[in-house]
Order: C-alpha cells, then structure tokens, then sequence
C-alpha cells in the first residue's frame, strides 16, 4: 500500500523582474507619452462616437422592397440620414427630408434642393429656371394660384424643393411653396440598403 508523501514540493513564484531588465532604455523613457497617446486616442474615438450618434440617424422605409423609387429610395431600403446644425445649413442639389408647411408635422417628405434663398425664379416654356441655370426638368402650372410664379425671389430662410421628375404625383414645392428653414430635418446622406446590397 502507497502511503501518502509527507511533504509536497509546491512551485515558487518569480520575483518581480524590474521593468528596467525588460524593456528597452527607448520604452522606459517615452511610458509616459506612450501612455497619454492611448488617452487620446480612446477619447478620440468616444468623441467620434458620440458625435455620429448626434448627428446621424437610421430610418427604414416602410414596406416591402421595390415599387416606385424616388432619388433611387424604395419602400423598404434603410437610410442614413444626417442631421442638420446651426453650423451647416442646407446646400443647393442636396436630398433633404422635410415636413410641408401646413401638413401634418408627423410625416416626412424627401425632395431635392433647387433654389436658395434670395435666388430668382424664372419662367422657361413649359417650366423654370432658378438663379440662371439650367431649366428645371419637372413643369409648372400658369394660373394665378400658382404659388411658383416668374418672377419670384426666394425669401430669406425658405427654399425651392422639387420632386425627381413628374413620373409619379409627389408633392413638392408647386404644391405648397417655399419651404421654411425650420421645416427641413435630414439630409439624405446614404442608401445602406443599395450601398449594401441588402434589396431582394
């Protein structure tokens, strides 16, 4: 029969090796920068973080993929969409979502920029021309309750917000008028669904 020993040789811990035997003259005397750039760089990153939480947001359209598509969105595409600040306003050609004056406030439209304020607006046959350039591709109606008439000069912290083209019946600003800074919420930044390859 084994007996059991009366003594175990248990292993013994290391002394601490000094960070001096380890690492190299060069290390030991830039620690302590070393040290703050990984502060910085972590605080640069919760920065980054944080500020595209504020600034940015994901909507999905609701509905199924497909149907009509609108400066390329569909019914169901995910959407990024940036935030305007009082540092960045709204620029002319950008796709912006807004609310209509006068229409419910819970409900977005989305429609391209195509005048600015203090801009003028003229009449070019069957449609117009903004600020000079070249002739809008959507037409216009001629009775007096046109509210876009020839003419016009875009006021102070109103824009010109057109549809794509005249395929689809979607409001825009023939319909409703210049529409107040206050009232544009998104700029359309990015097609996640179509960048991605998520449609059906």
């Amino acid at each position: 029969m084994t007996q059991a020993p009366a003594k175990l040789i248990l292993p013994k811990a290391r002394p601490e090796t000094p960070l001096e035997a380890v690492l190299p003259p060069f290390a030991l005397r830039h620690r302590s920068l070393l040290r703050g750039l990984r502060m910085f760089l972590g605080l640069l990153v919760m920065m980054l973080l944080l500020y595209g939480f504020m600034s940015y947001d994901i909507y999905t359209v609701p509905g199924e993929h497909g149907g009509p598509a609108m400066f390329g969105i569909q019914r169901g595409d995910r959407l990024l969409l940036a935030r305007y600040r009082f540092w960045r306003e709204p620029r002319l050609g950008e796709v912006v979502f807004y609310r209509a004056p006068g229409s419910d406030e819970s409900a977005s439209q989305v429609g391209r920029i195509v005048g600015m304020p203090g801009e003028k607006v003229e009449r070019h046959g069957p449609t117009m021309r903004v600020g000079g350039r070249e002739p809008l591709v959507v037409g216009f109606g001629l009775g007096p309750d046109s509210l876009i008439k020839d003419g016009d000069v875009i006021p102070e912290g109103q824009y010109f917000l057109l549809a794509e083209n005249d395929q689809y019946d979607y409001p825009d600003s023939r319909r409703f008028g210049y529409v107040p800074l206050a009232n544009i919420q998104f700029r359309f930044a990015m097609n996640m669904s179509d960048s991605w390859g998520e449609r059906q």
